[in-house]
C-alpha cells in the first residue's frame, strides 16, 4: 500500500499570502466593488460618488448589497481551477517519473503555452476593436474575460517549461489580477445601474423627509410643496395672502417647510434628497448639514402590527 502524495498549495498563493494577509485582500476587494458599485448607482441621479465622502467602511458595508452572484461565480472559479491545478500536478508528477513522460510533459505544456497566447492574444485584439465595436455594450467585458483566462492558462502552463523567461510568469499573474479586478468594475457599475433603475421606480421606499429651513430653498422641481410657516390663512378662499406674523418671523426660527422630499444618501457633511416621484429632468439635493434647519422623518404609513 503506498502513500497518495500530498497535495500543497502553489508557489505563487504561498508568497501572495506572505504579503497580503486574506482578511486585508478581502477588505480591499470590499471595498473596490462597493465603491465601483455605489459611483454608478450615484452617478444615476447626477451625483459624483466623491461627493458624498463616504468612508472606506461606508463603501464596504454598501458592497454586499449586489455581491451574491460575483463571489457565487468567484468561488466557483477558484474552485475549478484548484481542482484542476491539482489533477494537473497529479499527473505531471507521474510524468516526471521517466525521462519519455518527462518529455511528453514539457512537450504538452509548449503547447498549452501557445494555447495560452493565442487567447491572450484574442483578448488583446478584442481590447484593441473597442474602436470599432464599442457599441457592443459587453465587449470590455468578455476582452478582460479572455484576457484573465489567457494569462491564466499561459502562466500555469509555463511552471511546466524549464527553459521560461525570467519574469514572465508574474507579470502574467500581474495581467490576471488586472483582468479580475477589471471584470469586478464592470459588473459592479452594472449593479449600481440596475440598483438606481429599482430606487427611481420605488421612490416611496426612501424614508419621506418634512424640512423646515430659514430661507426658502430654490427648487426647480414643481411637485415639492413649500409652506410658509409664518402665514396663517383661516380662510384660503377669499384671495388674499395674509402677512406673515412679526412675531414668528423675528425669532428666526426655521421658517418655511419643504414637503415631498425623500433621502437618498447622506455623507458626513450633506444629506442628498430627491423628490417623491421619479422626472427625468429632476435634480438631487444638497442640503449641508450646517445649514439652519429642522429634519423630520415621517412614519412609514403601514398599520401598526397587533399587540394581542
Amino acid at each position: 500500500m503506498t502513500d497518495e502524495p500530498r497535495r500543497v498549495l502553489p508557489p505563487w498563493f504561498t508568497v501572495v499570502t506572505q504579503f497580503v494577509a486574506p482578511a486585508t485582500f478581502v477588505s480591499a476587494f470590499l471595498f473596490y466593488y462597493g465603491y465601483a458599485f455605489t459611483r454608478s448607482e450615484l452617478w444615476y441621479f447626477g451625483l459624483d460618488v466623491d461627493t458624498i465622502g463616504l468612508s472606506p467602511r461606508e463603501f464596504v458595508m454598501r458592497s454586499p448589497k449586489s455581491l451574491a452572484v460575483p463571489l457565487v461565480v468567484l468561488t466557483t472559479l477558484f474552485v475549478t481551477v484548484a481542482t484542476v491545478h491539482s489533477r494537473l500536478e497529479v499527473r505531471a508528477r507521474h510524468l516526471r517519473a521517466t525521462p519519455e513522460g518527462a518529455q511528453r510533459l514539457a512537450d504538452r505544456a509548449r503547447a498549452a503555452v501557445l494555447a495560452g497566447s493565442g487567447v491572450l492574444g484574442a483578448g488583446v485584439l478584442l481590447l484593441l476593436a473597442y474602436a470599432w465595436w464599442g457599441s457592443w455594450v459587453w465587449l470590455p467585458l468578455v476582452a478582460a474575460a479572455v484576457i484573465a483566462v489567457g494569462a491564466a492558462a499561459t502562466a500555469g502552463a509555463l511552471r511546466y517549461v524549464r527553459e521560461r523567461p525570467a519574469g514572465v510568469v508574474a507579470g502574467l499573474w500581474v495581467l490576471v489580477v488586472a483582468g479580475v479586478l477589471w471584470v469586478v468594475s464592470i459588473t459592479a457599475g452594472w449593479a449600481g445601474v440596475g440598483f438606481a433603475q429599482q430606487t427611481a421606480r420605488e421612490l416611496d421606499e426612501l424614508p419621506l423627509v418634512v424640512l423646515d429651513t430659514t430661507t426658502p430653498l430654490r427648487l426647480s422641481d414643481t411637485t415639492i410643496a413649500v409652506e410658509d410657516l409664518c402665514v396663517h390663512d383661516d380662510d384660503p378662499d377669499d384671495g388674499v395672502t395674509p402677512a406673515p406674523d412679526e412675531g414668528c418671523v423675528a425669532a428666526q426660527a426655521p421658517r418655511w417647510r419643504h414637503r415631498g422630499l425623500r433621502l437618498l444618501v447622506q455623507g458626513p457633511d450633506a444629506m442628498f434628497l430627491v423628490p417623491s416621484s421619479w422626472d427625468a429632468g429632476a435634480t438631487t439635493v444638497m442640503v449641508p448639514r450646517d445649514l439652519p434647519a429642522q429634519w423630520q422623518f415621517q412614519f412609514v404609513n403601514l398599520p401598526p402590527a397587533d399587540a394581542s
